[in-house]
């Protein structure tokens, strides 16, 4: 995992912090068209929006699936790419899933 981690110092917290590079991740698991396909599903389900409306959209569901594979791997202790591909899987899944059931629901655009 060390491979997919980048390094970089945040100057208004003057100390390093850890990013994890998720295109490198999305790319490494094969899961990088399903991350791209829960975004469009995302944005369908969001209605028309201003394109920096659609961005943070997509930056926030990215920031989200950085917090869900920081999390495994903080249960678990390491991570390889399996662990990586079994984990984002199961949470654009998960999400879709959501979705869809929301849709079912009524909770679709108006």
């Amino acid at each position: 995992m060390d491979e997919i981690i980048t390094g970089c110092v945040n100057p208004l917290f003057m100390g390093p912090t850890v990013r994890l590079d998720l295109t490198t991740i999305l790319e490494a698991t094969g899961e990088l068209q399903h991350f791209l396909d829960l975004g469009a599903a995302r944005l369908r389900v969001e209605g028309p929006l201003p394109e920096e409306d659609s961005e943070a959209l997509i930056f926030s569901i990215a920031d989200e699936l950085e917090d869900h594979l920081r999390a495994m791997r903080g249960r678990q202790g390491s991570a390889s790419i399996n662990d990586l591909r079994v984990w984002t899987r199961a949470w654009i899944d998960g999400q879709q899933e959501a979705l869809v059931e929301g849709s079912l629901q009524g909770g679709g655009p108006g």
